[in-house]
């Protein structure tokens, strides 16, 4: 929440909080009321948890003296009960993994409607609901109530039109955008006819409660003339076809519609008219029209929020009368204009008022003006993704009130000195990222500011570690990731940065050896140390570090039995010398994704127990390939049902893939089984993953026959797809709306395509595939095989598959590299082969080929496409030398020839086998014999001969 909003805020509540009532810090001679204080304890005994001990103080007699309880000075009644947390935002801003550490659990006791009196509640950011818990109705007893706050509750259910009762309040807020169950369930309100009754209603925020059902809410809203601020963020509102052209709302200053799917600005819409609004936020909608000229009347404005729309023609004129105007955000909307241009247009009467300017993503091209140094008042310049261009001006860095600067994600070049840095006292944010800038700063400087988000990627800061950083210890985002730095890491760099939330120093050669612990970072969430030469075993992590990328480096040794951080997400250790077993530590850890690539890991995976695992696996992606890995088909799994990618590749796993795959594993996507030791045949069930999209099976002992029932792949089967990435890393760029959350590109699934080791990261999403290279598969590839029309590569080379190529392989539309190389294939190449236009690799070398080549321009485009058809004596035609005998001739001919060879050869080996059995009979016969001849007499054996042949023996 920008400045100007909060002091908005803050002047809106002082308001509605005034309360005739007096609340006393003591209440002098008037003691608690025993009936309240009962009620009071009764309400503590339903708090299972109060990290913060809140409620310690709840002891003793006297109830107006315990922490957030106010009593009246004059009767002794609880009139104010506060435990509010207020670090609850905090923690949800500072960490995507907030758990609300500091927030209570338990329930609402119904002993409160004792607190009759009671004239402010506030239970906000404490867990006290859940799903399928609503809001109390018992809430709408408290008659005296002016104030109430339950927003961030975890509440479930429909908002109770009771609430309608409490015809004093001037303040309601249930915001339920931060329930952390809200997509399983939410809060919503079906009928909203009771607002109309609390008419002296100044601040209303119902965020995150649905009112789809809801046709008449600008008819009810607009019947409370008292209200000054309302919110409806997120609320998937229904916009009437007839706007109302008439306002009630004559005090109204706050107006709040993000994420309410609007797609009009329609200039008759009520709030155009409505002349005492100052802050008006229509942030992530889908409003695509121009500004209304009715804008342009509304002089008061002071915050004006359009980011995350699809505006495209901006007329800056309209707004040439907003004098007021502190605050401006139109990011991810397309400008499409020059930055000077655009910054021109803006209220000239509003320049040196202008605290806040956000244009990031929307297209600006240009330099930035030197002029900019006229808006003496921004603090808050954000800049990210876009087209500029040029050097960063000097004057830029003359803003002295600047607290934070994003310029990231465009096409800035030169240098960046202290001089340009010396000015800016109040910096806390800057952004220097994805540019091409020198940072040329001297190591013995000391920047007059402190630095909280700290971000220079891919600007060069090296060869030498940037010094200057030393100073910096408020510092709790810090990426110098590819900066160029060859160096070690110093000796200080764990201290200072003690505080860190996210630390990248990824893509530099920093060298070093890590600590034994790094637990003392007690805020750390995300890690990114990879591709550096750091060495040392694995630390001890830090507690709620959810994400660590040491891969790539020269970390040796075992992984620690117990190396820390229990909510650890993803663990990326691939390309080091680990050694050693994979501890059975990693059972306790809700891991999504895993990767030990690439090590000398050993042993078996350890055997996870329902004592030592979580109770519901969420393990997405779990990368083990390129170790010494041993054992059948790891059997934990069976628990892990939402993983996507699984990948065992050159490990020596043995034993038969298991049939529990489909009913276990149904999220399913990518499968990699390749250079192990599996036998066997491939599972039936296997084909029921309806999610499948890539399986590599080659280089095993798989045997059988290819199964018929192919045809069950969906994800193969069908070009268009639900696709998601398993590897999703969180680069946390606040001020950049495009790259809060990013692919994970440096860690790959390696597969073999078009005859080479590729990696994928970025478009693994895209990999359909399908290898059964080298084992013992027998039979006919099966037709069905035919309708996996997703496939960009298939290989099923170096089996014993025979028969003929399927004859509609030509349906393989999608087909960059096929492989049907080294089998016993015979028949003709189909015709229809030719029309896959993405081919680009094929092999049927090595087999029983015969007939024509198949003409056409794919098939004559592919590199070095004579070796694709070697070992195939009776193929003809271009490319090969080999000319077919007559033009007309057809595979039948060719197979009538190839039978008529058969068929003599066949005789002649009959032939020859007789004339074998024959000669070896007439031995054994002439030996039988042979003591008789040598007497001279004739052996009677001879008698039994043909008399020619006998005679012939005889004189021999």
């Amino acid at each position: 929440m920008d400045a100007a909003a909060a002091l908005l805020l803050v002047l809106l509540l002082a308001t509605a909080i005034a309360s005739p009532s007096v609340y006393a810090q003591q209440t002098n001679n008037v003691g608690c009321i025993t009936s309240e204080r009962d009620a009071l304890l009764s309400f503590r005994a339903g708090i299972r948890s109060d990290p913060r001990n809140l409620l310690s103080s709840w002891d003793g007699q006297d109830c107006c003296q315990w922490s957030g309880i106010r009593c009246s000075n004059r009767t002794g009644h609880v009139v104010k009960l506060d435990l509010r947390n207020n670090l609850f935002l905090d923690d949800i801003f500072r960490s995507w993994y907030s758990e609300n550490p500091h927030g209570m659990r338990g329930n609402i006791s119904s002993s409160l409607v004792a607190l009759n009196h009671l004239e402010s509640l506030d239970l906000s950011g404490n867990y006290l609901g859940g799903v399928g818990v609503p809001i109390p109705r018992f809430l709408a007893s408290f008659q005296s109530l002016v104030y109430l706050n339950l927003s961030c509750m975890d509440f479930d259910g429909k908002v109770p039109p009771q609430l309608g009762n409490l015809s004093r309040l001037v303040y309601l807020v249930i915001d339920n955008i931060w329930n952390p169950n809200r997509y399983r369930s939410m809060l919503h309100i079906e009928d909203i006819s009771w607002l109309l009754r609390l008419r002296l209603l100044r601040f209303l925020d119902i965020s995150g409660v649905d009112l789809s059902t809801i046709g008449n809410w600008i008819q009810a809203v607009n019947m409370l003339p008292n209200l000054r601020a309302l919110r409806l963020r997120n609320c998937e509102l229904v916009l009437p076809h007839m706007p109302i052209l008439h306002s009630n709302l004559t005090s109204l200053e706050m107006l709040d519609l993000t994420d309410s799917g609007f797609y009009t600005i329609n200039p008759a819409y009520w709030f155009w008219n409505v002349g005492t609004i100052r802050h008006l936020d229509l942030t992530n909608n889908e409003i695509s029209e121009a500004f209304p000229d009715a804008m342009g009347n509304m002089t008061s404005l002071e915050v004006l929020r359009l980011g995350g729309n699809n505006l495209t023609g901006v007329k800056l004129k309209v707004l040439e009368n907003l004098c007021n105007l502190r605050v401006l955000t139109l990011w991810s909307n397309l400008i499409n204009q020059d930055i000077s241009q655009f910054l021109e247009g803006l209220p000239r009467c509003a320049w040196s008022k202008i605290e806040l300017l956000d244009m990031s993503c929307t297209n600006l091209t240009g330099e930035i003006p030197k002029w900019i140094n006229q808006w003496t008042d921004l603090s808050i310049l954000q800049l990210s993704s876009n087209m500029l261009e040029g050097s960063v001006p000097l004057e830029i860095f003359m803003l002295g009130k600047l607290k934070q600067l994003y310029l990231d994600g465009n096409y800035f070049n030169g240098s960046i000195s202290e001089e340009h840095l010396a000015t800016l006292v109040n910096l806390e944010e800057l952004d220097l990222s994805y540019n091409s800038l020198h940072m040329m700063i001297s190591s013995n400087w000391i920047p007059p500011f402190q630095l909280h988000w700290a971000y220079f990627a891919g600007c060069k800061m090296g060869p030498h570690f940037p010094l200057w950083l030393k100073g910096q210890r408020d510092v709790i985002y810090l990426d110098i990731s590819d900066a160029g730095i060859v160096d070690n890491l110093p000796d200080w760099f764990w201290s200072v940065f003690s505080n860190v939330i996210y630390l990248n120093i990824s893509f530099n050669q920093i060298s070093g050896m890590l600590p034994g612990t790094l637990e003392f970072m007690s805020s750390a969430v995300i890690f990114d140390l990879n591709s550096n030469n750091l060495t040392g075993t694995l630390p001890q992590l830090p507690r709620k570090l959810a994400e660590l990328d040491i891969s790539r480096n020269s970390l040796s040794g075992p992984l620690p039995q117990n190396f820390g951080a229990p909510l650890l997400e993803e663990l990326l250790l691939s390309e080091n010398s680990i050694n050693g077993t994979i501890p059975i530590y990693i059972c306790k850890l809700q891991l999504l994704v895993l990767n030990l690539a690439k090590n000398f890991l050993v042993g078996h995976l350890p055997r996870c127990s329902e004592e030592t695992t979580k109770p519901s696996r969420s393990i997405a992606a779990l990368i083990l390939h390129d170790n010494n890995l041993s054992g059948e088909f790891p059997s934990f799994l069976e628990s892990c049902s939402q993983l996507v990618l699984l990948d065992l590749a050159y490990n020596n796993f043995v034993g038969e893939l298991p049939t529990w795959l489909a009913d276990k594993l149904p999220d399913l996507s990518y499968l990699r089984l390749g250079h192990n030791k599996f036998s066997g045949s491939i599972p039936v069930q296997l084909t029921q993953l309806g999610h499948l999209q890539y399986v590599d099976l080659a280089y095993n002992r798989i045997s059988g026959s290819i199964p018929r029932t192919l045809a069950n792949l969906k994800a193969m089967a069908q070009e268009t797809q639900s696709l998601s990435n398993p590897l999703v890393w969180r680069y946390e760029r606040p001020a950049n709306p495009d790259t809060n959350d990013s692919p994970k590109y440096d860690d790959s699934l390696a597969v073999v395509m078009k005859g080479q080791d590729l990696d994928y990261t970025r478009n693994i999403i895209y990999m359909v595939g399908l290898d059964l290279s080298c084992n013992n598969l027998v039979g006919e590839i099966p037709d069905e095989l035919t309708s996996l029309v997703a496939l960009t590569m298939l290989n099923i080379s170096h089996n014993q598959l025979s028969g003929r190529i399927p004859e509609k392989v030509g349906l393989l539309q999608s087909l960059e590299s096929l492989d049907l190389s080294s089998n016993e294939l015979s028949g003709e190449i189909p015709p229809g082969l030719s029309d896959i236009t993405m081919l680009s690799r094929l092999n049927l070398s090595y087999n029983n080929l015969s007939g024509r080549i198949p003409s056409g321009n794919q098939l004559q485009s592919l590199v070095d496409p004579e070796s694709s058809y070697i070992g195939n004596n009776y193929l003809c035609g271009p490319p090969l030398s080999r000319t077919c005998s007559e033009p007309d001739a057809t595979g039948h001919d060719i197979e009538e020839h190839q039978q008529h060879e058969a068929k003599y050869f066949y005789l002649g080996l009959a032939a020859g086998f007789f004339f074998g059995l024959w000669l070896v009979f007439i031995i054994f016969l002439f030996r039988s014999c042979a003591g008789s001849a040598r007497s001279g007499a004739v052996p009677s054996c001879w008698t039994r001969l043909p008399q020619g042949l006998a005679l012939q023996l005889r004189r021999g």
